[in-house]
């Protein structure tokens, strides 16, 4: 497994994604998770602009491992038209990842929520359908779909157990999942529990917290047992998964929270990546210059 990073810390720092790149490569780091919403959403981001950052990446040899995606509206809804919306959001981030030369979206926020008219069973069903069928569209593109947890309740998919059943019931082989350990350490599942995923996990995040709030804080800051985690996914064979994808497993660190003015981002990004490297010896990081 390598190790990688979100570009989330430098969006929330107001430096640009282009800006941004050199500072990844100073650090050494070969591949990165893009957030593609806020400034970068696809659908406000034109397309020429998005083939510059690939030329950028090409140019300093980091490799884009995810586009990190919220849909814009709510997966589970009833109401068609938000759905579609949300579907259309989606798709433009499956087409950006495919520009910048990877292959995975992430899709987060649980996927969807419940809401007082919306009970869990009916938003349930709705995002299996809706996934399916993004799913098959992302097929046609040569797109995996990797599906994030969140920690609090109203998400549909809320824990390891909810997401083992959705991978289960939208049953497509395009659909795999992202393990945030920081959203673990919230909810107090231990990696062990992760095993009935351990055969559709190809991509991690590395996130830290006190275990109480969401606060991707500097790694080491918080209370999250990084080793405890990599090391019991590398023991389940996340580098074979992903292998057989014809993916690298990624974990990629994550950094900032909505809303949070992050001053100086280089300095959260060379702390943390000291942190991981010390804690975690089994985890790799190729050099931008080399190649697996």
């Amino acid at each position: 497994m390598e190790i990688g990073l979100g570009t989330i810390v430098y969006e929330f720092a107001g430096i640009p994604l282009k800006a941004s790149l050199e500072s990844i490569a100073q650090f050494g780091i070969k591949y990165i998770d893009v957030l593609a919403f806020g400034d970068y959403n696809p659908a406000f981001f034109p397309e020429e602009e998005q083939k510059a950052i690939a030329e950028k990446l090409h140019t300093l040899g980091i490799k884009a491992s995810s586009v990190v995606t919220c849909a814009h509206g709510n997966l589970a809804s009833d109401d068609e038209e938000e759905v579609a919306f949300a579907v259309e959001q989606l798709k433009l981030a499956a087409l950006f990842i495919r520009r910048l030369g990877g292959r995975q979206v992430l899709i987060g926020k649980g996927v969807g929520n419940i809401d007082f008219s919306l009970p869990r069973e009916r938003a349930w069903r709705n995002v299996v359908k809706v996934l399916k069928e993004y799913c098959q569209w992302c097929q046609k593109h040569d797109v995996l779909v990797t599906l994030e947890l969140e920690p609090e309740s109203l998400y549909i998919c809320n824990g390891p157990e909810a997401m083992r059943q959705l991978i289960e019931e939208v049953n497509e082989p395009n659909l795999f999942a992202n393990i945030d350990i920081g959203h673990l350490n919230i909810l107090r599942v231990p990696p062990q529990d992760l095993a009935p995923l351990k055969e559709r996990i190809i991509h991690v995040h590395i996130s830290d917290n006190d275990g109480l709030a969401h606060t991707n804080s500097i790694i080491g800051e918080g209370t999250t047992d990084i080793r405890w985690y990599i090391d019991t996914l590398l023991d389940c064979g996340i580098d074979e998964v992903a292998r057989s994808q014809g993916e690298v497993a990624v974990a990629g660190i994550e950094l900032g929270h909505p809303g949070e003015y992050i001053q100086d981002p280089d300095y959260r990004v060379l702390k943390s990546l000291g942190n991981v490297l010390s804690r975690v010896p089994r985890l790799r990081k190729t050099r931008v210059d080399e190649d697996i």
